[in-house]
């Protein structure tokens, strides 16, 4: 896959599977070969030639296809980042309970792009909303989720109103 929404996309179906039953919770993205100890290593590689290029005093020029990893590099991270995001979520005690023992309830059945869907138990609610097309799109939310507590989201910045303009492979999780 490639295109505008790669990173948007990739944290969407992360966010829209590892908030479901039965998914076993993952560490930092080992389990897709994202582990961090190898970006460790290529980081370290890459400062050590850095440095290398600097004592000679020798400039490393820039060449597009540098600036396309570097920018793959700095999406990489951005899910890793995301998946620890997730990881730390699914660890919270109230959320593993919702996510293991809560009544499951689909939010849009009718919506054939936006997979949205409850779990509810003890009076706790936590709804999981993702947009998975890459054209915007209206969502009803409901009045008690407006109040609620965004806990993950694939977009930093959330405002929450009962009609929502969902962006291309908006996803989010919200907590009453």
């Amino acid at each position: 896959m490639s295109g505008s929404y790669l990173l948007e996309s990739a944290k969407c179906m992360a966010l829209t599977l590892q908030l479901m039953q039965g998914t076993p919770g993952m560490d930092g993205g080992a389990a897709l070969g994202l582990d961090r100890p190898a970006a460790v290593c290529e980081q370290r590689a890459e400062t050590a030639a850095a440095g290398a290029s600097a004592e000679k005093g020798t400039q490393t020029p820039v060449r597009p296809a540098d600036q396309a990893r570097g920018e793959i590099e700095i999406s990489r991270q951005s899910l890793l980042d995301f998946y620890d995001q997730l990881a730390l979520l699914r660890s919270d005690p109230l959320i593993n309970g919702l996510l293991v023992h809560g009544e499951f309830k689909l939010a849009a059945p009718e919506d054939a792009h936006v997979f949205a869907y409850e779990r509810s138990l003890s009076g706790r609610r936590f709804l999981i909303v993702s947009n998975w097309s890459k054209e915007p799109l209206d969502f009803a939310l409901g009045r008690d989720f407006v109040e609620g507590k965004v806990r993950v989201a694939v977009y930093p910045e959330i405002v929450l109103t009962e009609k929502m303009r969902l962006r291309p492979y908006e996803a989010f999780a919200v907590l009453v």
